[in-house]
């Protein structure tokens, strides 16, 4: 008998592929109930992430998008909805599981002080930017957590800095087992550069904005190739706002995950300021060139999988940074993904979840 409730809350895109194998683990091991906050509640963030990776539907699925239209407000919805939604469901759970730094993860807050046991899945990861909102939120997640997994040793490291030390397990990163049985096997045709940038650190400042998408054209014109930049809502915003002239980029729609494999595998390199967008193309070996000044996946880096790009003010410094970047692109890299675990991460934390609650093996 599934005598021990998880309840397991995401509301995000990379959430659902990323925890995609662990929802059906969690069915088979406890009685899980799956709530889906409606972060992203648009069919391309959300529903065709569950109908391609075989995910069963939410048992809930709350208003936080629709709703809402600031992190503050997400986060005064979701304290009360998810309460509610205990209540009046009579839901009363043994461990209640996030995963990532979204601000659907924030409300852990809140559930914590009510006394209810918190797990986070991606803890420990920080770039040390405060300017973003999700080093806000993984770092309130990790603190409210009583049992965290973290991907890689320099993140139970992070934790230990932080004097989080006991219920913490080194398991992998949970993309591996997801994205590698849709890895395509044909041959790469390294014939397109994708732009990915969606992050506030970067739309909301004029001149980071515009230097992304000059040296994006830079790029067109260097290697030869068109660039399909992804549409994001607040990016495009400011393109607007800022009156950006794009140049030569083509504006895309947002692609199914499977599509988006298919895409970055194909693709030349990429330009992303995504955190996960450092994980599946070093799977795929492609090269990602990362417009921020800091990255809370450093390990990629190092790993010769991607660049850190320079997109402040001119000055002779990012000069130089670009042109180090065009010979980075030009040269073979390592693709060491070590770094990224060994595909086995949904077991091991099934497996610590079953010691934390008390399950007999």
């Amino acid at each position: 008998m599934k005598d021990k409730i998880v309840v397991s809350i995401t509301g995000i895109r990379p959430d659902f592929v990323r925890m995609s194998e662990i929802f059906k683990k969690l069915d088979e091991n406890f009685t899980h109930i799956l709530v889906h906050t409606g972060q992203h509640y648009d069919k391309l963030l959300s529903d065709v992430f569950f109908d391609e990776l075989n995910i069963r539907k939410p048992d809930y699925v709350l208003n936080s998008g629709r709703e809402t239209s600031t992190h503050y407000e997400q986060l005064s919805y979701l304290s009360t909805a998810i309460f509610k939604l205990f209540k009046d469901n009579s839901i009363n759970p043994d461990l209640i599981l996030f995963l990532g730094d979204s601000n659907t993860a924030g409300v852990s807050f809140p559930l914590k002080k009510e006394g209810y046991r918190i797990g986070h899945i991606e803890a420990g990861m920080r770039s040390g930017d405060k300017r973003m909102l999700e080093e806000i939120n993984r770092t309130v997640c990790d603190h409210c957590s009583d049992i965290l997994f973290v991907y890689h040793e320099d993140y139970k490291n992070n934790l230990i800095r932080e004097n989080i030390r006991n219920n913490v397990y080194v398991v992998g990163n949970t993309i591996v087992e997801v994205a590698r049985p849709h890895i395509p096997t044909e041959s790469k045709r390294n014939d397109l550069i994708l732009l990915d940038i969606h992050r506030p650190e970067n739309y909301k400042y004029e001149t980071r904005l515009r230097n992304i998408i000059k040296y994006a054209n830079d790029c067109i014109d260097r290697f030869g190739l068109n660039i399909n930049m992804l549409e994001f809502f607040g990016t495009m915003k400011f393109i607007k706002q800022f009156n950006i002239d794009l140049g030569k980029i083509r504006v895309v729609k947002l692609m199914s995950f499977k599509n988006y494999l298919n895409t970055i595998y194909h693709c030349r390199f990429i330009i992303s300021d995504s955190g996960t967008a450092q994980e599946e193309p070093a799977l795929m070996r492609t090269p990602v060139i990362v417009p921020r000044d800091f990255t809370e996946r450093p390990q990629s880096v190092a790993a010769d999988c991607s660049f850190m790009l320079d997109v402040n003010d001119e000055n002779d410094h990012k000069t130089n940074n670009w042109n180090q970047s065009f010979e980075w692109l030009n040269k073979s890299h390592k693709f060491d993904v070590e770094w990224l675990g060994d595909g086995q991460t949904s077991d091991k934390i099934i497996s610590h979840i079953r010691t934390f609650l008390n399950i007999n093996t």
